[in-house]
C-alpha cells in the first residue's frame, strides 16, 4: 500500500507522464495475456537463430565485427559512464547486431522507444553519424520513483547528439508526436519501452503502419509474452529472432 501511494505521489509530481496510469490500468484487462512468458519463451527458442545468419538474411553480409572492435574508445567511455552511474538501469543489449542492421540498410528515419542509459541509442547513432540528413527520436519515460532523469541517454557523447532527439514522454504521447515530426515514414523502429502485453498490443499497429515498405520493426524482450507472437500472425509475418544473454530480440520486415 506504501508503494502504491508513493507511485501515486510521483505521477501528481510529474504529470506529464500521468496517461501512463490509464495503460497500467488496462493490464488488469490483459492478465491473462500478460502472464505468457513461458509460451512465448519457448517459441522463441524453436525459432531464434545467430545474430550472424540473422543480419546475412537482413543485410546480405555474412561477417561483422564486434561493435567494441569498431568503436574502442567510445564504447570504453560509454561503459566506465554507465558503471559510475548512481542509478542502475538496463544493460547494453544486441548493440553490435543493432548498429549494423542500420548502418548496412543506410535508414535514416528512426524512431526508439527506451533509453535508460542509452545504449542502442549509441549503436544507432553511430551507425547514421555520417549519413546525411539522418535523424534518430528517442522516447524515454523515466523509470517510477528512481530519479533517473538526469541520467537518461548518459553513455552518449556529446559530438554524435546532432542526429539525437529526446522525447520525455509515456509512450501513448510520444510515439505519435514522433510519428508525426517524420510524417509517419519511418525506416526502422527499436521497441524498448513498456514490454508489457498491453503496451505492445497499442503500439505495435501504429509503429508498423507508419513503417516504409522494407522497413525493420525490431522489438526488444519478445520472451516477456506473447503479444509479439500475436502481431507477427497479425500482420502475415515470419520473424527473425535472435537471443541475447538469456533475452530474445525480434526483427520483421514491413
Amino acid at each position: 500500500m506504501i508503494e502504491k501511494v508513493k507511485t501515486i505521489f510521483w505521477f501528481l509530481k510529474n504529470p506529464r507522464y500521468i496517461q501512463q496510469i490509464i495503460q497500467v490500468l488496462k493490464r488488469n484487462k490483459n492478465s491473462q495475456q500478460e502472464e505468457t512468458r513461458a509460451e512465448s519463451t519457448n517459441w522463441c527458442k524453436e525459432n531464434c537463430i545467430s545474430q550472424e545468419e540473422a543480419l546475412k538474411k537482413l543485410t546480405g553480409k555474412s561477417t561483422f565485427k564486434n561493435i567494441n572492435r569498431l568503436y574502442p574508445d567510445e564504447i570504453k567511455l560509454a561503459k566506465n559512464t554507465a558503471s559510475d552511474c548512481p542509478i542502475k538501469m538496463g544493460g547494453e543489449g544486441a548493440i553490435s547486431f543493432l548498429y549494423h542492421l542500420v548502418k548496412e540498410k543506410k535508414f535514416k528515419n528512426i524512431i526508439e522507444t527506451g533509453v535508460a542509459y542509452g545504449w542502442s541509442s549509441l549503436a544507432i547513432l553511430l551507425a547514421i553519424k555520417d549519413i546525411e540528413n539522418a535523424l534518430l527520436i528517442s522516447n524515454d519515460m523515466p523509470y517510477i520513483k528512481a530519479n533517473n532523469e538526469d541520467y537518461v541517454g548518459c553513455v552518449i557523447p556529446e559530438n554524435i547528439k546532432s542526429k539525437w532527439q529526446l522525447q520525455r514522454l509515456p509512450d501513448v504521447k510520444g510515439i505519435p508526436l514522433a510519428l508525426n515530426f517524420f510524417n509517419h515514414n519511418i525506416d526502422l523502429c527499436h521497441y524498448d519501452s513498456d514490454k508489457s502485453y498491453t503496451a505492445r498490443k497499442w503500439s505495435s499497429p501504429i509503429l508498423w503502419s507508419s513503417l516504409k515498405n522494407g522497413g525493420l520493426f525490431v522489438s526488444d524482450d519478445i520472451n516477456d509474452n506473447i503479444a509479439f507472437k500475436q502481431f507477427c500472425e497479425d500482420v502475415n509475418r515470419i520473424p527473425i529472432i535472435i537471443e541475447h544473454l538469456g533475452k530474445y530480440v525480434g526483427v520483421i520486415i514491413k
